[in-house]
C-alpha cells in the first residue's frame, strides 16, 4: 500500500500533491469542551442569580472562564491549517517562524488549574489554594515568556538553493540537491523529519545552546540524520513534509517560488478530505 496522496490546496503549483505519512487529527474536543463549559457556566450563573446563591454564581463564572480558555485553545490549534509564511531577506526566500501550536493545550491546562485554584481559594478563603494558584500563574507566565523569546530567533527558511533551520539550539543549512528527507518520530512520539545529507555539504553555525541529543546525528555518521520537529513551525507535519519533498525535486519551482504558492503548499486539504485517508499500519516511513 502506497502513501495516500491528494491534490494540494488551491493555489499550489501544478503537480504538487499533499502526502499523508502521519495520522491526521482534529482538535474538535476543545470545541466540545468549550461549548459544554459555556452552556454550563451560563446556566449556573442564571440559576445562582435567580436564587441568590453566590456560590453557584461563582461556579458559573469559573465555567465561563474555562470555556473561554478552551475556545481560545481550539482557535490557536487551528492555526496549523492557516500557515503564516513571511518573506525572507533574499529574493525568493521565505520563512516560517517558531509557533508551537500544540503547546497551547499545555498552557491552557495550566491556566485553567491556576484560575480554578485562585477562584476556589478566594471563595473558600483558603490560603493554600490561593498560593497554589499564584504559583501556577507564575509558572504560566515564565513558560509563555520563554516561548515568546524563542519565537524571536527561531526560523525555518526556504531559499532556491537550501533549506535552513535556525534556533537557539542549532543552526543547520542543507543544500536541496544534497538532502534527502524521511518521516519518523522522536522518543516522545512526536513527528520528526529526518534529513540525510553528506556532512561536508551541511553548513552548521554556532548557537548559544547545545543541540538536543535526539535531534543531532551520531558523531561518527557521515550523512546524519539531522532531525527537525514540524510542530515547532505552526504547520501540519504532513504539510511540511509534502512541501519539502516536492521542493527538493523541483529546482525550477524553487527559483521562481512565490509566497502564495508556498502558503498553499503548506495548507492542508479540507478535513473532509483528510479524514478519508487511511494509513497502512505496516507501512514503513521510507527515505525519499
Amino acid at each position: 500500500m502506497s502513501i495516500p496522496t491528494v491534490p494540494g490546496h488551491p493555489g499550489a503549483p501544478p503537480g504538487y500533491a499533499w502526502r499523508c505519512v502521519w495520522p491526521e487529527s482534529r482538535a474538535i474536543g476543545w470545541s466540545v469542551a468549550s461549548l459544554a463549559a459555556l452552556v454550563g457556566g451560563a446556566a449556573c450563573s442564571v440559576v445562582g442569580m435567580v436564587f441568590g446563591n453566590r456560590s453557584v454564581v461563582g461556579i458559573g463564572g469559573l465555567l465561563l472562564l474555562l470555556g473561554g480558555i478552551a475556545a481560545l485553545t481550539y482557535f490557536v490549534m487551528g492555526i496549523e491549517d492557516r500557515p503564516e509564511v513571511r518573506a525572507g531577506d533574499a529574493e525568493n526566500t521565505f520563512v516560517l517562524r517558531y509557533f508551537p501550536v500544540r503547546l497551547a493545550p499545555v498552557l491552557a491546562g495550566l491556566a485553567a488549574v491556576a484560575v480554578a485554584a485562585l477562584w476556589l481559594g478566594v471563595l473558600a478563603r483558603e490560603l493554600e489554594s490561593t498560593l497554589c494558584g499564584i504559583a501556577l500563574l507564575v509558572a504560566l507566565l515564565l513558560l509563555t515568556g520563554l516561548t515568546l523569546s524563542y519565537r524571536r530567533t527561531a526560523r525555518l527558511s526556504f531559499s532556491p538553493d537550501a533549506i535552513r533551520i535556525t534556533t537557539r539550539n542549532f543552526d543547520w543549512e542543507f543544500p536541496w540537491d544534497a538532502a534527502h528527507f524521511a518521516a519518523g518520530f522522536d522518543p516522545k512520539g512526536a513527528e520528526t523529519i529526518e534529513i540525510r545529507c553528506p556532512r561536508d555539504a551541511v553548513t552548521t553555525r554556532r548557537t548559544p545552546r547545545r543541540t538536543p541529543t535526539h535531534l543531532r546525528p551520531p558523531a561518527d555518521s557521515l550523512d546524519g540524520p539531522w532531525k527537525i520537529t514540524p510542530i515547532m513551525w505552526g504547520v501540519r507535519p504532513n504539510s511540511l513534509y509534502s512541501t519539502m519533498t516536492h521542493l527538493r525535486a523541483a529546482p525550477e519551482l524553487r527559483a521562481a517560488l512565490t509566497r502564495p504558492q508556498l502558503t498553499a503548499m503548506l495548507t492542508p486539504p479540507p478535513w473532509g478530505t483528510r479524514r478519508t485517508l487511511h494509513l497502512d499500519p505496516a507501512l514503513a516511513l521510507d527515505l525519499e
